[in-house]
């Protein structure tokens, strides 16, 4: 009997991908790590770099970076990527993109997807960071003083000789300012090498708005206009880079020092002046909760120069597509982006900018000492979650329309290319995927490629301690993924526990995290899983605890969250049902499977071996309440649920005592254990990590338990 269970345990050994981990029973791993305090309220650690230290020995992979390229090639550090957009400001991955494409002779506006008819959008709520194109914002301003650069800060006074450089990241054909009078405007021009070869004088028809006269609160009783100027483009209108006569036009800005082209525009008034405000005249309205965005039609632009000029407007032949420059039809998500955010969505249909945008991921992994990097938001691509389309919607580079299934599944076949071409050019085995809750089988415009080019998957806040057991029961995939030669990580979230409930209590965190490792504990498979602990929120990092996060104040998060101490008791590996006891069964809509089985619905799965210690009634593969089990070969994970998740009255549910097939000791949060017990006693969506009470000493040669 004891050889039998010796040959199960090496088997399972055998059945794993070999990979050294911190802690006996499973891998681990942080999110997002970074942002480190000096702790206020321990003295486990004296210093930041303490912290940071800690964290690196104590988990087996990192999701984000230690921000350090040594300690990042210490560990396997997967970092962020989000491949599917661009930033409407641009940062360093679109000034590099911006830098190679120049060198490359690729447009770099074939990079974006485009709407090929005039658009509107729904938008909910607006992301503040839509104002950068909706108010028309420089992307930087420099002062010229004294043949001295600066970066110009407004409202400001200017005398005859100074002038002010307006850097845009797209061209434009208005601009709109608030200044005594109207200056002497010039455009840049475009050397060889793609600098600044000097300026030339535009023609600029100057007007008022309606808004007449306003007051500069900084010269008190005086008046000034605003204006507005229409800049004559007859001329192909080039962005460069920010060089002039061998000086760099620049004050510092990270976009520019790393490559990016621009459209700059000299502005210099004859006289003293006060410039109060300064902005490019936007394409894009927002009105009444609808974003409107133009379409462009290349058939629009006669002379092929980039530009639907007043004529080619007037004598348009698609007069659905209003765009007068193509960047003005980029794809905005602009109900769905994040607070604070302004993105484009990437075209994946143009194979010279695939290359180049897979030789970023190469450049900035390598620079940063990274294995890989896990692409977030893998779910948001140009369904209707992302594109709630009122009119038009036509897309340029794809024949659908936004904010429709068929588009998002064409668009998901053109990322798993892309996404394998990241693979390639990197040789990574670690690209990986945040999908949070989502099951990649029940997704409809998930396809399969998209499945089978990730390795690693971040499940967030997969885990809650009121999930309950429906959830639990449906929540097979994890199985099947690793089935597939698949990782993921799991995380552990106290949302929805008792922590919330008192927020003040000791008891009441440390049980939720208790919880949350024995949920966890029931999808373990070792070399497949990685576990996280976490508290309510989605914001991430190594910082101190505040009283919302943590009862305490003044403690590193991830050295409280994670139940170290738990986690260092070796409960061995999973093991079979015992013997006398019923299975759990899987549900997926509407098809069941045993959680011993190795499919369902001829899906493949690794088989979990959950079972119950208790059902309501003991009839029915659903019951409304229930304890599921799971046993390892050194230890038990039991959950107490009900069939619905968050229902706040079950956590103040009365205790129920329970049979246990053997005798066993808790594990609690600090790593202590209860005295060896038969039976236990759980509250509401309770969940225990269990040791089992060792045999007396047998001696078993060759094998090491």
């Amino acid at each position: 009997m004891l050889w039998r269970w010796v040959k199960v345990v090496a088997g399972l050994l055998l059945a794993c991908p070999v990979m050294a981990q911190v802690y006996p029973s499973t891998g681990t791993a942080w999110v997002l790590p970074g942002s480190w305090d000096e702790p206020l309220a321990t003295s486990f650690f004296n210093t930041a770099q303490d912290v940071k230290d800690w964290e690196l020995s104590h988990a087996d992979i990192i999701f984000g970076s230690m921000q350090d390229v040594d300690t990042n090639r210490q560990t396997i550090a997967v970092g962020y990527m989000y491949s599917q957009k661009l930033d409407c400001r641009p940062g360093k991955q679109s000034a590099w993109l911006s830098k190679q494409a120049s060198l490359s002779g690729i447009d770099m506006e074939d990079g974006f997807l485009h709407f090929a008819e005039d658009t509107r959008l729904e938008v909910e709520k607006a992301s503040s960071g839509l104002d950068y194109l909706l108010e028309g914002q420089p992307y930087h301003l420099l002062l010229v003083r004294n043949n001295q650069f600066s970066t110009a800060r407004l409202p400001l006074t200017l005398q005859p000789d100074d002038e002010v450089i307006l850097f845009s990241s797209y061209p434009f054909d208005a601009i709109q300012l608030r200044a005594d009078g109207s200056p002497l405007l010039k455009l840049n021009m475009t050397d060889e090498k793609g600098n600044v070869a000097g300026w030339k004088k535009a023609k600029v028809d100057w007007s008022g708005t309606k808004g007449g006269m306003v007051s500069d609160p900084y010269q008190s009783g005086q008046e000034q206009q605003i204006l507005t100027g229409q800049i004559d483009l007859k001329d192909h209108w080039q962005s460069a880079w920010p060089y002039y006569q061998e000086r760099k036009l620049n004050s510092g800005h990270i976009g520019l020092d790393n490559g990016l082209k621009t459209w700059m525009v000299k502005l210099a008034w004859p006289e003293e002046v006060r410039l109060s405000a300064l902005s490019i005249q936007p394409w894009l309205r927002l009105e009444a909760q609808q974003l409107l965005l133009p379409g462009w039609d290349p058939d629009n632009d006669k002379d092929r120069n980039g530009y639907v000029d007043a004529t080619e407007f007037r004598d348009r032949i698609n007069v659905k597509a209003s765009a007068r420059f193509r960047h003005q039809a980029r794809l905005i998500p602009a109900g769905h982006m994040w607070p604070g955010t302004c993105w484009y969505r990437v075209n994946f249909a143009n194979d010279a900018f695939n290359k180049l945008h897979s030789r970023w991921y190469h450049y900035d992994w390598q620079k940063q000492g990274l294995s890989g990097a896990y692409n977030d938001d893998m779910a948001k691509l140009l369904d209707k979650n992302q594109f709630t389309v009122l009119e038009g919607g036509k897309l340029s580079e794809l024949p659908l329309q936004a904010g429709t299934a068929e588009a998002a599944t064409e668009y998901a076949i053109q990322l798993a290319g892309f996404l394998q071409l990241v693979k390639k050019k990197t040789q990574t085995n670690w690209l990986a995927a945040n999908i949070s809750e989502l099951n990649l089988w029940h997704y409809s415009v998930w396809p399969v490629q998209l499945r089978e080019v990730v390795d690693l998957w971040l499940r967030e806040h997969y885990l809650t301690p009121a999930m309950g057991l429906l959830r639990m029961q449906q929540a097979w995939e994890t199985f099947a993924l690793a089935k597939a030669g698949d990782k993921s990580l799991i995380m552990s979230s106290v949302k929805g526990g008792r922590s919330e409930l008192t927020p003040s209590s000791d008891d009441a965190w440390q049980r939720d995290i208790e919880t949350g490792l024995a949920q966890y504990y029931f999808f373990n498979l070792p070399g497949y899983t990685f576990f996280h602990s976490w508290n309510q929120s989605y914001f991430y990092g190594s910082g101190n605890t505040t009283l919302r996060t943590w009862y305490r104040q003044g403690i590193p998060k991830n050295w409280v969250y994670q139940p170290t101490g738990m986690l260092e008791i070796d409960i061995g590996l999973p093991s079979g049902i015992p013997k006398g006891y019923k299975a759990v069964t899987w549900e997926n809509k509407g098809d069941k499977a045993k959680t011993t089985a190795s499919s369902i619905s001829d899906i493949p799965l690794r088989p979990a071996n959950w079972f119950w210690l208790y059902r309501s009634g003991w009839f029915g593969d659903f019951p409304k309440e229930g304890v599921i089990a799971r046993r390892y070969s050194e230890g038990l994970v039991l959950y107490r649920g009900i069939n619905e998740r968050n229902n706040k009255g079950f956590l103040l549910a009365k205790p129920l005592r329970v049979s246990l097939p053997g005798e066993y000791q808790r594990i609690y949060y600090d790593g202590s254990l209860g005295e060896p017990v038969r039976y236990i006693e759980l509250g509401g969506y309770e969940g225990v990590v269990l040791k089992k009470v060792p045999w007396p000493n047998v001696s078993v040669v060759g094998v090491d338990f």
